[in-house]
């Protein structure tokens, strides 16, 4: 079974705590753009996180992840409700902030779409049909899709209403965006820790203050481990930015 974050440490302190902690901030409400593109066309949505538009140009929203859908089972169930709120909320004309946008290695921009009020990010945040990550430097967003993350959460709403999530690091068997939580069972070096002896989690910069026997939630893309070290760990996460980390207390 999954390993679930009990209900008991949504309370205000918790919330606050675990904000602190990952360095990120309360936010009330997300930031409104400091630059827009021009009116764009869209020409479909392909899921909770990637639009396409009419001039055939990809759109990667940046901030937080939807679930695949190629995935089975809940999580698909949960994609294809990600796509179609998406679809509800969006209009034909939509507008790109930052711009201009950066692209990503494959060619897509990399920014939100604001829809007159809000972001497509904070609907789908909030309605726990998505979740909050962090991938410097189109991060503007993050602190106040994570306020926003923890209110459905403690809401059980969407997603979090399944009790499924995060799950526990020693059951990992793939790779791809992970949601997980583990006891740190072993720290390689300063910047390098392992949880439930399964998953090597890589930090953006040193960090001495984590010790074995903590728990930890952490969130980001999978991947195999090199083969020198796969029998030992088998996968390894980058962490981009600690603000994918969270103690549980």
């Amino acid at each position: 079974m999954a390993a679930q974050f009990p209900s008991k440490f949504f309370t205000k302190a918790a919330l606050i705590a675990a904000f602190v902690y990952s360095g990120a901030s309360v936010a009330d409400s997300c930031p409104p753009p400091q630059t827009l593109s021009p009116p764009l066309k869209l020409q479909r949505v392909i899921d909770g996180d990637t639009v396409k538009l009419s001039n055939g140009s990809s759109v990667r929203l940046t901030g937080f992840n939807s679930f695949e859908l190629k995935d089975s089972g809940w999580k698909r169930q949960y994609a294809q409700k990600a796509r179609s709120r998406a679809q509800e909320v969006l209009s034909e004309t939509i507008f790109v902030t930052p711009w201009p946008a950066s692209r990503d290695r494959y060619g897509r921009l990399l920014g939100n779409l604001w829809m007159g009020e809000s972001y497509l990010g904070e609907v789908l945040v909030a309605e726990g049909l998505a979740l909050t990550v962090s991938i410097p430097p189109e991060n503007r967003l993050v602190a106040c899709l994570l306020d926003l993350e923890w209110q459905a959460r403690d809401a059980k709403r969407g997603v979090w209403a399944l009790n499924r999530l995060p799950e526990g690091a020693e059951a990992l068997n793939r790779g791809g965006f992970q949601h997980r939580v583990g006891e740190i069972t072993q720290i390689l070096d300063t910047k390098t820790l392992v949880l439930s002896d399964r998953l090597r989690v890589m930090l953006p910069k040193a960090d001495s203050s984590m010790q074995v026997g903590m728990r930890l939630e952490v969130r980001g893309w999978v991947s195999r481990s090199p083969a020198s070290i796969r029998r030992q760990f088998p996968w390894t996460l980058t962490l981009k930015d600690l603000t994918n980390r969270t103690r549980v207390f």
